[in-house]
């Protein structure tokens, strides 16, 4: 396992890092969790480097910075102690606390979502399409106009209650309640037990697609969070609560493979693989925390097992989806492209591999 993520983390590397998109921040994560594994400071020095390198960045903030790994920055921080980062740490939150909410509450950081916008394929990829590809750069594609997504569940609520942690400041641990508490309240599906990918403002519903992928960021969301939380909040309880029905849930959508299909509750929809890291990743931190039972210990091992069947030579978690931009519709889904080497399949590996093998030191 050792091997594997020292292979994966110099893979991830070589990524164009785009500062910012969807899933940057797990991949760095991934590799600061690549530098405790391995003892490679190298890649702590990666991510130390490239967020010195943002925190020098003049305004304006792009369109995707509400998506920056804000927990990696208060992980770099609290291991140099670099006043810089700490500012960058504490402008971040309020960045993020400046953008509109819904009727309900809910930040709302994206106000004009392109649905079905093709992925964004290297020229040498099977699926490759040139017209497919103008057709992305130009948006030419139906808007939904303000969307919540279940990504940003990952994204902010873990970093503002890692910087409540790093600086004892209860402002911001009552942002990061008022953030992911409404949330987690729009794309939770009670009866069901699963999250929905995003939540369409104009129209005040769901998009009723239980993607694979979107569920590991809705889950890794809880437990990060949850890991800064005071036990005695309200709210702590109502996401432990959350996190054993969705893990008894997945529990029963696992393959025989070890993997999950990528529209969760849709056995025709191909296996993607990136939902087993997420899932060793999140189950393993909590059933170290007691906040699932042994029960689920199972899950876990079948979902490593074929984590690292996943893995090629090079390093590469093999069967990853490409960036998979909002739907209404599962079909878009069953048929998104897989291969790809991007930071949402490296990075959960690498985390997947450090929480698995703190859980087996710990049990």
């Amino acid at each position: 396992m050792v091997q594997a993520a020292r292979s994966a983390a110099e893979l991830l590397l070589k990524h164009r890092w785009k500062l910012w998109f969807w899933g940057d921040s797990v991949g760095l994560e991934g590799l600061l969790d690549a530098a405790e594994v391995s003892g490679e400071e190298k890649y702590f020095g990666f991510v130390y480097g490239l967020l010195k390198a943002w925190a020098a960045k003049p305004e304006p903030r792009g369109k995707f910075d509400h998506t920056a790994a804000g927990v990696a920055l208060v992980r770099c921080y609290e291991a140099t102690h670099d006043p810089a980062l700490l500012e960058t740490a504490k402008d971040f939150a309020d960045y993020l606390k400046g953008f509109r909410q819904t009727a309900g509450g809910c930040p709302l950081h994206y106000e004009d979502a392109h649905l079905e916008l093709p992925p964004e394929l290297p020229a040498h990829h099977p699926h490759f399409d040139a017209r497919q590809e103008q057709r992305r750069r130009a948006q030419s594609v139906s808007n939904a106009g303000p969307c919540v997504f279940v990504d940003s569940v990952h994204f902010h609520g873990p970093f503002l209650a890692a910087l409540y942690a790093a600086t004892s400041d209860e402002r911001y641990l009552i942002q990061a309640e008022q953030t992911i508490g409404p949330q987690v309240q729009l794309l939770w599906d009670e009866e069901r037990h699963l999250f929905h990918h995003f939540w369409i403002e104009r129209e005040n519903r769901r998009n009723g697609v239980l993607w694979a992928r979107g569920n590991g960021w809705g889950m890794l969301g809880i437990v990060h969070t949850l890991e800064h939380l005071p036990m005695d909040r309200p709210l702590a309880a109502k996401l432990k609560q959350i996190l054993v029905a969705q893990a008894s849930r997945l529990a029963e959508l696992q393959d025989e493979s070890g993997d999950w299909h990528t529209v969760l509750d849709d056995a025709e929809s191909y296996l993607e693989s990136s939902m087993a890291a997420f899932v060793v990743d999140g189950f393993s931190r909590a059933l170290a925390r007691g906040w699932l039972s042994g029960e689920h210990r199972p899950v876990v091992e079948r979902a490593c097992r074929r984590l690292l069947r996943n893995v090629r030579p090079d390093g590469l978690l093999d069967g990853v989806s490409f960036e998979t931009f909002p739907s209404t519709r599962a079909e878009h889904y069953r048929t998104m492209p897989v291969g790809a080497m991007v930071p949402w399949g490296q990075g959960p590996l690498l985390c997947a591999i450090r929480s698995y093998l703190q859980l087996r030191e710990a049990t």
